[in-house]
């Protein structure tokens, strides 16, 4: 045997090789959780700053009511048309729109997915030991769909009849017989985008708490995990059974809208002063129910990671654990479990009734110690910190803790 081949039998075994990916599979169709975070941050970005384009505009309309819009109303009107922005002065039915599609944009194309699914994809493999997400390839699916919903979204805007224009509570009948010269209107692409977001956000959902159920590093037990992948794990537990029923609902509406059917139609139904000719029979207060279901489990979608983030921050900064650490686990989990159980606190004024509305406003009150009780931890968190660099906490021994999972 040479020498060169004695070497090579002796060496330790490298890591395996991996194939050179190409550009398009390594960036834009990867499989990485680290990339599919990114490809969220900044898709999500992106439809914040457009959101926050609808509402600037809807400013201006507010200061200056009925005046041209400085440098963007040429825009407006090449793009939308002089139906929507005539001499560059937006429309009744304009605002409308930017208002429904402000309210969309940032709750469900831009905040959700920044926090569940950047924060989501990027942080939590990295925080409990795991390789990569269970499901890679339902991980670049969960974005990809997410992003075609964007897009249905804004194509929108430029189809006759322009956008949605019901509000992002898209309350029925009002959507239903807004714009319904129009087979395929904005209110019916704002459905058929709904179902596409909705859908993404159940596949990242069961991807993210099979991670954590799954590849959790050995030794790792359900206490010592960090308090962020607490709070993606009961925000991805909201996701999974918030999520369907305003699928359905959305399904429906758009049947309604399309083949004629009542769902949220109610008999009787008059319009400018004719009545509408449907069969009636529908529930427009189903839809809110459906609507607030999620709705609401909806706000604490958008804060508990938002608190999770924080309290990894503070424990860096302070370099010592969370204050209370089983009491915020403890806190998140009864906090998932109340939020859906007041929802209907949005519908106090459709006649509930009185011991239903004693209900919902008795579990409002509730759902606020959970919350209360975290802000305290955090703001104990406070208390002792030490200063000082990062660099001078690991340098004074390996045991100095400064993550926020339990000791």
């Amino acid at each position: 045997m040479t020498n060169t081949a004695q070497r090579a039998s002796h060496a330790p075994a490298g890591p395996e090789h991996h194939p050179h990916l190409p550009f398009w599979r390594r960036y834009i169709f990867s499989t990485d959780h680290k990339v599919v975070g990114i490809q969220y941050g900044i898709t999500a970005l992106v439809f914040l700053f457009i959101g926050y384009g609808l509402m600037a505009l809807m400013r201006w309309q507010l200061a200056y009511p009925g005046q041209p819009i400085p440098v963007f109303g040429k825009w407006l009107l090449w793009a939308l048309g002089p139906d929507m922005a005539g001499q560059g002065i937006m429309s009744p039915d304009l605002y409308n729109s930017f208002g429904a599609m402000h309210g969309t944009i940032m709750v469900f194309l831009a905040v959700v997915p920044l926090a569940a699914g950047a924060f989501g994809n990027y942080l939590v493999p990295l925080q409990i030991g795991a390789p990569d997400m269970a499901f890679p390839k339902l991980n670049m699916a969960s974005y990809w769909v997410y992003f075609l919903g964007g897009v249905v979204m804004l194509i929108s805007f430029f189809i006759p009849g322009g956008a949605a224009k019901s509000g992002w509570t898209s309350y029925s009948p009002l959507a239903t017989i807004t714009d319904a010269a129009y087979l395929i209107n904005g209110q019916s692409l704002w459905l058929i985008g709904m179902v596409l977001l909705i859908t993404s956000s159940l596949l990242g959902s069961v991807n993210i708490i099979t991670t954590i159920i799954q590849l959790r590093a050995e030794g790792m037990g359900w206490l010592r995990l960090p308090f962020l992948v607490w709070a993606q794990l009961v925000t991805a537990f909201l996701l999974l059974l918030a999520f369907p029923p305003l699928e359905a609902a959305g399904i429906m509406q758009l049947v309604d809208n399309l083949f004629g059917s009542s769902f949220f139609l109610p008999t009787g139904l008059v319009v400018g002063g004719q009545p509408l000719d449907v069969s009636g029979g529908g529930s427009p207060l189903l839809w809110q129910h459906l609507f607030w279901f999620l709705a609401h489990p909806e706000v604490y979608v958008l804060i508990l990671p938002a608190l999770g983030i924080v309290a990894e921050i503070i424990a860096n900064n302070t370099r010592k654990p969370i204050f209370g650490y089983k009491s915020l686990v403890y806190s998140a989990m009864a906090i998932g479990f109340i939020s859906f159980l007041v929802w209907a606190h949005h519908m106090y004024l459709t006649g509930m009734g009185t011991r239903i509305s004693t209900f919902f406003q008795t579990t409002t009150m509730m759902i606020s110690i959970p919350s209360v009780i975290i802000l305290t931890s955090l703001m104990l968190s406070l208390w002792g910190g030490r200063s000082g660099s990062t660099r001078r906490c690991f340098s004074r021994s390996r045991s100095c803790r400064c993550s926020g999972s339990a000791g």
